[in-house]
């Protein structure tokens, strides 16, 4: 079993040899702008050939995925290829090296169309404090809805100012522009 084990080592290690010349030769992360060829290749292994194919391009898909993830960009269109490297002695394990390949494409870009606005009141020891306050208060409504936001602005205005400027109370109203 230690031999197996050994063996199985030394098996996903080619392939990881294999794998590591593959993305020399290849091409660096293009920049998400067209739609960018990338492919990617790792090792798996299973109890059963069926197994370990399958781990081999699970991994394959996810090394590729995560390529295009760093550049920006999704993969739409897989195609993976498998080739067996190694089986046990025993027949306990075999193992695969796959690529998977295919052609990335930028992910869009949110579009915020829709105005969000929130009032709230904030409170502090400083007029500067109070608005801060209302401000979170009333961005943390706005993401409450679960929404992505740009374009934020803040309009503040004064409620109360305790004497001698001990407490400051602002009314404040945060607006953005969101995805929906």
């Amino acid at each position: 079993m230690r031999h197996t084990r050994r063996r199985i080592l030394q098996a996903q290690r080619l392939a990881a040899g294999a794998a590591a010349t593959a993305a020399v030769l290849a091409l660096g992360a293009a920049p998400a702008h067209a739609d960018t060829f990338r492919t990617a290749t790792e090792s798996g292994w299973g109890p059963t050939m069926s197994a370990g194919r399958a781990n081999a391009e699970a991994n394959a898909r996810a090394a590729l995925n995560a390529q295009a993830a760093q550049a920006g960009e999704t993969c739409p269109s897989v195609t993976t290829t498998s080739t067996h490297v190694y089986t046990a002695p025993d027949g306990s394990a075999y193992v695969f090296s796959a690529t998977a390949s295919g052609t990335c494409v930028p992910q869009p870009q949110p579009a915020y169309t829709v105005p969000r606005s929130a009032t709230r009141q904030g409170g502090g020891t400083s007029s500067t404090a109070a608005i801060q306050a209302g401000s979170q208060a009333a961005r943390a409504d706005i993401l409450a809805a679960g929404v992505a936001c740009a374009n934020w602005s803040t309009t503040s205005t004064p409620v109360y100012t305790a004497p001698g400027g001990a407490w400051y109370i602002y009314n404040v109203t945060v607006s953005a522009m969101c995805t929906n």
